[in-house]
Parts: C-alpha cells; sequence; structure tokens
C-alpha cells in the first residue's frame, strides 16, 4: 500500500510539473498584464515554487 501511495504521489507531481513547463508559454503574457518584466516574473514563481514545495515537503514530513 505504501509503494501505491508513493508511485502515485511522484506521478502527481511529474505530472503537475509537465504541466508547468507546458504553460510556460504564457510566461511573458502574464508577466505583460502585471507589468513586470519576464525575468522578474519567473524569478517570483520559482521563489514561490520553491516555497511552496518546501511547505508541503514539511506537511509530508511532519505527517509521517
Amino acid at each position: 500500500m505504501k509503494k501505491f501511495i508513493y508511485v502515485s504521489l511522484l506521478s502527481l507531481i511529474f505530472a503537475s510539473n509537465i504541466y508547468a513547463y507546458k504553460d510556460m508559454s504564457k510566461v511573458s503574457k502574464r508577466a505583460r498584464d502585471l507589468n513586470m518584466r519576464t525575468k522578474d516574473y519567473a524569478f517570483a514563481m520559482a521563489i514561490a515554487g520553491t516555497f511552496t514545495g518546501s511547505m508541503f515537503g514539511l506537511f509530508l514530513w511532519k505527517a509521517r
């Protein structure tokens, strides 16, 4: 059962990463909508993703 949970969690992470990569084509449009440079927008999203991933990792560590 644990193996199934780990595989499904890994699949979910992999699928979300593929979706995020596919969605990167809209980055310049979203940056323009927010009156930001594309480089600054991508950097802000990288920081937000790192923070979110870290918090999710801490949650999994404590929930275990």
